[in-house]
């Protein structure tokens, strides 16, 4: 049975930004997360399109780049000071789906209609965890100020 007594709660400040065609998504996240000096951040919504998206697939440590039409299904993640975790879903123009880990490389076709929840009670970092091998999210509570 899990414990969960140690979770962290906070309040939550929200953001509502447009990002326009050609636009890198995660780049323009990490722009706003440095320039608003956020500390830990988890994306609410996506709504809308790319052409282009640098996924990697599950289990496989390969990135690669698809390019077409795609509707933004789902964009979930966590965002740092130094690093994110983001995970998304695009359907083609038949309504296919893949989903996959996201990163630098992608370009908003129409539109990215996206809100952020700011947790200004916590702080989020990444170390390296021995089970799963990857580097994850620890949690942290941060002094008022």
């Amino acid at each position: 049975m899990s414990d969960y007594s140690n979770a962290l709660s906070s309040t939550a400040r929200f953001y509502a930004l447009r990002l326009k065609p050609g636009q890198d998504v995660v780049e323009e996240l990490r722009k706003f997360v440095d320039a608003n000096n956020l500390k830990a951040v988890s994306i609410v919504s996506v709504v809308g399109s790319l052409t282009k998206a640098l996924l990697r697939h599950a289990n496989t440590g390969v990135w690669s780049e698809i390019s077409g039409h795609f509707e933004i299904v789902s964009l979930v993640g966590t965002i740092d000071e130094k690093g994110e975790h983001l995970h998304i879903s695009l359907s083609d123009r038949t309504g296919k789906t893949t989903g996959a880990h996201f990163g630098l490389g992608s370009s908003v076709y129409t539109t990215a209609e996206i809100t952020l929840a700011e947790f200004p009670d916590l702080s989020f970092r990444r170390e390296l965890c021995a089970q799963s091998g990857w580097e994850e999210l620890i949690v942290e509570g941060r002094a008022a100020g």
